[in-house]
């Protein structure tokens, strides 16, 4: 399909509908390219085409189908392509909108798909403060939306590989701190953060030299022990 030059056509026909457009068309090219984006050999060669840069321009819809495509086909992209997702991470006004749509309280599938391209892209990412704490807000609103993409993103040993990285910078491993504070308070996430042995992470930071961290970590630990 690739061969054929079906991807530049499909980029400027939801190019032509961003503003006021058919919801129908950009939907259905998003599920396009998305598919497209599967195989591995496809990704590279859709990158080189440009296609995250050109199909951020939907990212002003404010239509919920459109919005989950969107998402759905940026985290395809990103997966497994490092550079990529640490292009689309630094991107300011990406971010800014994805943390939006973690708190669409209305749309449950939406916060979902944000979620998941966060945790891809905190994957990579060498300052993921903001990232981290648009988590922490989503968990808090829904945590059944976005525990099955936390799993898919492996995010619980992300987070322990952070909070026991000794050249972290403390402000990360304190938004991460606030995003498993958010998690420790659902029994079946709290299941899960034992299976990781994430007491052992918590307890190294106890005695940390920031007061603020140990203290949040100890807070952390007494909610995993109560009734572990």
């Amino acid at each position: 399909m690739l061969d054929l030059g079906v991807v530049p056509h499909i980029l400027s026909l939801l190019e032509q509908h961003v503003d006021e457009g058919d919801v129908s068309v950009q939907h259905a090219g998003l599920s396009a390219l998305r598919n497209l984006a599967i195989p591995a050999s496809n990704k590279v060669r859709m990158l080189e085409d440009g296609v995250t840069e050109r199909i951020k321009t939907l990212l002003r819809s404010d239509m919920p189908p459109v919005q989950f495509k969107l998402l759905g086909t940026l985290r395809m992209m990103v997966d497994g392509q490092e550079e990529a997702a640490l292009v689309l991470g630094r991107d300011a006004v990406l971010l800014g909108r994805v943390m939006e749509w973690c708190e669409a309280k209305d749309h449950a599938g939406v916060r979902g798909e944000a979620s998941r391209l966060l945790a891809a892209l905190i994957r990579h990412s060498r300052s993921p403060n903001e990232a981290l704490v648009a988590l922490a807000i989503a968990s808090a609103i829904d945590i059944e939306c976005v525990k099955d993409p936390f799993r898919a993103a492996e995010l619980l040993p992300m987070l322990k590989k952070m909070l026991e990285d000794p050249a972290g910078a403390v402000e990360v491993k304190f938004s991460a701190l606030g995003l498993i504070c958010s998690l420790a308070n659902s029994s079946v996430m709290k299941v899960e953060l034992n299976s990781v042995h994430m007491k052992e992470s918590l307890g190294s930071l106890t005695d940390h030299s920031s007061s603020k961290l140990a203290s949040q970590a100890s807070s952390i630990l007494a909610t995993l022990n109560d009734s572990s």
